[in-house]
């Protein structure tokens, strides 16, 4: 079985893990870069695909995993759903319309003034989040309107996307992840940050804790990845005391720490799905089942 895995670093620790996967259940994986430039009979010639390109290459990325889907290679994640998991904006109009908890935000379809920002349900602290953030990057806390008026017009002048959002301080620098597959969680952790950071990103310096899910917890999680209509999804909550709150889904989560923490094999599990669907099995996808 052949497996193009779209990303454009071929050593990152998630392909290494997927070629180590693959070639135990005696498959091949096949990196390819969203950037270059590749021909319909070589991705023919693919079984299969696994979307892997982050948040920055959603565009060319996404043109390259809908060229394969119409050529008829199986993926895990549709290009319709990584378009919607990356559009920020889209995906919480998901999630108002099925009732799902995160925290109150708003995505500003043009710049807004002083008197518009003092206007929001929401005061300081608060958080800035560039759409292409990922890793903790693109993600900054204002503490006053100076602030948040000088970053807004630098990312506008940059032509960079953002929403605001409500900053919790109840969470105390801790999130958790879980990751989806197949419909069912198959692992979770929390994240704790280092301390006078507020972000929990193991880039940053994060520590990951083994997790087991509460019972709203898992409900919240399976719901905000079935929205999106993906099969595989890293999804990270805030702990309140009111509940859960939802704060991303991740249509390609890196997992070096989960797999850490947990002992758990991500690439295997995401593997064994790919392969299953592709030798045509029935399995249940987020409650559907497919071939």
């Amino acid at each position: 079985m052949n497996i193009a895995v779209i990303s454009r670093n071929p050593e990152l620790y998630a392909n290494r893990r997927l070629h180590a996967a693959a070639r135990e259940r005696g498959a091949s994986v096949t990196v390819i870069d969203p950037l270059a430039s590749h021909e319909a009979d070589f991705l023919e010639a693919f079984d299969a695909v696994l979307p892997r390109f982050g948040p920055v290459w959603q565009r060319q990325g996404g043109h390259l995993l809908a060229r394969m889907q119409a050529l008829g290679v199986v993926c895990l994640n549709s290009a319709e759903s990584m378009s919607l998991a990356r559009n920020k904006p889209a995906a919480m109009a998901v999630y108002r319309q099925r009732g799902l908890p995160f925290p109150e935000s708003i995505s500003p379809q043009a710049p807004l003034d002083a008197k518009a920002l003092m206007r929001l349900p929401f005061g300081f602290p608060m958080l800035i989040k560039q759409d292409a953030s990922a890793g903790g990057w693109g993600v900054h806390r204002v503490d006053d309107l100076a602030s948040a008026m000088a970053l807004m017009t630098a990312l506008e002048l940059q032509g960079e996307a953002y929403t605001l959002q409500a900053f919790i301080a109840e969470a105390a620098g801790r999130d958790v992840r879980a990751f989806v597959c197949n419909g069912r969680v198959v692992a979770a952790m929390q994240r704790i940050a280092p301390p006078g950071e507020f972000r929990a990103n193991m880039h940053l310096g994060a520590r990951a804790e083994v997790l087991i899910l509460h019972e709203d917890e898992t409900a919240l999680v399976l719901a905000a990845t079935t929205c999106l209509g993906l099969a595989v999804a890293g999804v990270d909550l805030l702990r309140t005391a009111a509940g859960p709150l939802l704060l991303e889904v991740n249509a390609a989560p890196g997992f070096e720490a989960l797999e850490a923490a947990t002992g758990c094999d991500i690439a295997g599990e995401m593997l064994d799905l790919l392969i299953s669907r592709t030798n045509g099995q029935n399995v249940t996808v987020n409650n559907q089942n497919i071939r």
